[in-house]
């Protein structure tokens, strides 16, 4: 009897080592999945769409996980054992690194078209009072909130998405997860702050029509005034400014399309050659 009960005490330990072993499996696992996830998360959330409570935080972590576990597939084997902390931290920031340059250089057009909604409803004084949007909660401007829907749809269905996870899946090719982060090069860095430039030109290109027409309704009010002095022309310019950038919106909506679609089309070549240009 004591030996049995040595035998069951020996093979009690056992069993909790295998145990031990298949939870430090498991969790290798789920680090290994946040690993691969953050890339895309960020890429994602870099994206007007995916980036406000538009989108809910259970469809759009359920997203961000189903492809993190295709890029996980993807990968070669990578031993957890040999990773130490900093090494996972190391990891982590670059996988977000490379997220964040992809997810930019998509989203640049759809926030450049945003910017000049808010541009036009600066100019027309719409900005005077708060307004909330009933769909996230939060402050915006009218004619910023229509221009930021219609790059969103845009971007869907001009096949905006699939380019995105595309190249994401791609940039494991040249990133992959277990590789170092590489050396970054300054003439690849230069990128972003053209890119930054570019978006501020596009905006004030895209809002530049409607701020004519604001200024020559301006001009017009202020003759007006200049023998009507008794006519409030600030409280008239209000209604007029803003009929006036509605109508000319919705002149410009089929020029505002051709020009996202055919500049969500030409990214994937530039982030790849980003990529490349970025890190030795």
């Amino acid at each position: 009897m004591p030996r049995e009960k040595k035998k069951g005490s020996r093979s009690t330990s056992s069993g909790r080592t295998e145990g031990g072993g298949g939870v430090n499996g498991w969790a290798d696992q789920i680090l290994l999945l946040g690993v691969a996830t953050a890339r895309i998360a960020t890429a994602f959330l870099m994206l007007p769409l995916f980036g406000s409570d538009t989108v809910p935080a259970m469809v759009r972590n359920s997203i961000f996980i189903a492809l993190g576990l295709i890029s996980l597939a993807l990968q070669p084997p990578l031993s957890t054992a040999v990773i130490e902390p900093a090494g996972w931290v190391a990891i982590f920031a670059k996988e977000a690194f490379c997220g964040l340059i992809i997810g930019f250089f998509f989203g640049s057009v759809l926030w450049a078209l945003e910017s000049a909604g808010q541009i036009i409803d600066l100019k027309v004084g719409a900005t005077i009072g708060q307004i909330t949007d009933p769909l996230t909660g939060n402050q915006t401007s009218l004619n910023g909130a229509f221009l930021s829907r219609l790059a969103n749809i845009v971007f869907i269905f001009s096949g905006g998405l699939s380019l995105l996870v595309k190249v994401l899946m791609e940039s494991y090719a040249l990133w992959p997860i277990a590789s170092p982060m590489p050396k970054l090069d300054p003439r690849g860095l230069t990128l972003f702050e053209g890119e930054f430039g570019r978006m501020m030109v596009l905006a004030t290109l895209f809002a530049a029509p409607v701020l004519t027409v604001l200024f020559l309704i301006d001009c017009g009010l202020g003759l007006m005034n200049r023998f009507a002095q008794q006519l409030n022309v600030f409280s008239l310019s209000l209604s007029i400014k803003a009929f006036a950038a509605t109508a000319v919106l919705f002149l410009l909506v089929g020029s505002y399309v051709d020009a996202i679609a055919r500049d969500i089309t030409s990214r994937p070549q530039l982030i790849e050659a980003i990529l490349k240009g970025v890190g030795k």
